[in-house]
């Protein structure tokens, strides 16, 4: 098989790339000086619960068995959740809840507050002229209660968590990235670093550590022997690190330590029978199979952002997708970017006919079946705010997808809050319904495990320990 180039095998990039350069490190600074002047008389002291909150006679999800808990009560006491019990045990007449305020549960089903595994905060919308901090109410007004961000300016991404952290009302909680860990020069000159040398590698991540991110990022250039180094130094400083692969192979990465292979292309890329074509996937072949086990074998995670591809990449000329009711409240400045993109996308992934492009996404759904099938453990990222793919809404969108792959909603549900919060390392603090964890909730109207589209029938968000109403949440957030 002849060896994919780089410049034709950017899958999900233009052919015609941006050809203006950045200076990594004056935009470094830049970023900094611009997220700081943001933050200026803009701090504020977060609210806090007041007092202990009982949630009464709901059914809880418990993450553990993938059901739920009918009639089961809560007992919220500052940001953590301080008792879980059924009703006949802990109700308002209970000793333990003296003075609480009580919230009545009754015909809800609560969850764990959602995480998305897969954002970008000044990623993409750099390009529309909007910072991070904004699109921060679409996430906690549509149950996501943290995110994850995936490959980011440092500095900038660092200002919207300290944002976020003042203002958790409006805000979920931020995990933060290193940069796109590349080749030189980089694919994404905005967010992206090169490493060429194993010698730059230890002090690199020693500064990402430093800086509080929790997941190293590699990038589609990176080499093997940077890439596995990377993996080494990251581990040594309990990083996660994650993977957009083209010239590092997925199967050597996962051998090599990597904990998280970040979209399903970088699963099927490496099963072309034509190199040259993105489309020709061969989920039958003997390769297809061995990458599957392999990375089943690994324990390493999968994320397949179906949705970047569904909204971005395949069907982005189809006005059910570009005009989807979750794209509508999008600020004007990310919406009008989407549609210069969307002209951009036409003459790369878009030049297929539209058979061909819904014959590649069966081999996505095919695909994702197929690793959860193998054992390989799913999250569930989004890739937000990449074109067509909405902050916050998306996220129901992609489980809903996952679903149509084969999962269950338990299984879906379960990945969207336990496992999420696994791949942060932060499962003893958050995604689960658990004595002694942060109370990160969403109530809902409708069960999610009869229909995974009643994950959207929110009635409250409760953000460590306060009870949130998701329709002022999202008047937080800007139009234009």
């Amino acid at each position: 098989m002849r060896r994919r180039s780089w410049e034709g095998m950017r899958l999900g990039f233009s052919k015609e790339r941006e050809t203006r350069v950045i200076d990594r490190r004056s935009f470094v600074s830049a970023s900094a000086t611009a997220a700081a002047a943001l933050a200026v008389g803009c701090e504020r002291t977060p609210s806090s619960a007041d007092g202990p909150t009982l949630i009464v006679g709901a059914n809880v999800f418990d993450v553990r068995t993938g059901a739920m808990r009918p009639n089961t009560s809560l007992l919220l006491d500052g940001e953590r959740i301080d008792a879980v019990a059924p009703t006949s045990e802990l109700n308002a007449s209970s000793s333990a809840v003296s003075g609480a305020e009580i919230v009545d549960g009754s015909g809800t089903w609560i969850a764990p507050g959602l995480i998305d595994a897969h954002v970008h905060l000044s990623h993409i919308l750099y390009q529309s002229q909007m910072t991070g901090d904004e699109v921060l109410p679409f996430y906690l007004g549509h149950g996501v209660t943290s995110i994850r961000g995936t490959g980011d300016n440092v500095p900038a991404q660092t200002m919207v968590a300290r944002y976020a952290d003042s203002r958790p009302d409006t805000s979920p909680r931020v995990f933060r990235c290193s940069f796109l860990i590349d080749r030189d020069p980089p694919w994404h000159t905005d967010v992206g670093w090169p490493l060429t040398d194993v010698d730059q590698v230890a002090p690199f991540v020693e500064e990402m550590a430093a800086w509080g991110v929790t997941t190293l990022k590699l990038y589609i250039g990176v080499t093997r022997e940077i890439g596995r180094r990377v993996i080494e130094e990251g581990h040594a400083r309990g990083l996660v690190v994650s993977g957009h692969l083209l010239d590092y192979h997925t199967g050597d990465a996962v051998q090599d330590g990597l904990d998280c292979v970040e979209h399903i292309y970088t699963v099927s890329n490496f099963l072309l029978a034509d190199p040259d074509d993105r489309h020709s996937i061969d989920l039958d072949s003997v390769e297809a199979s061995r990458l599957v086990d392999t990375i089943a074998e690994s324990g390493a995670r999968v994320d397949p952002t179906l949705m970047v591809f569904w909204g971005t990449l395949l069907f982005m000329d189809q006005p059910e997708v570009f005009d989807h009711a979750d794209n509508l409240p999008v600020p004007g400045r990310l919406r009008r970017f989407w549609a210069k993109d969307r002209d951009r996308r036409m003459l790369d992934w878009g030049s297929a006919p539209l058979a061909v492009r819904e014959a590649t996404w069966a081999k996505y759904l095919r695909l994702t079946g197929m690793l959860r099938a193998a054992g390989v453990q799913l999250l569930v990222g989004t890739d937000a705010p990449e074109p067509q793919v909405a902050p916050g809404a998306s996220l129901h969108h992609e489980m809903e997808l996952l679903v149509e792959s084969g999962m269950t909603p338990a299984e879906v549900l379960t990945a969207a809050t336990l496992e999420n919060a696994r791949i942060l390392r932060q499962d003893d603090e958050i995604g689960s319904i658990e004595p002694g964890r942060l109370a990160d909730l969403i109530l809902l109207d409708a069960d999610p495990l009869e229909d995974i589209r009643n994950s959207r029938r929110i009635r409250h968000v409760v953000r460590g320990g306060r009870v949130l109403d998701p329709a002022a949440i999202l008047l937080d957030a800007p139009t234009e």
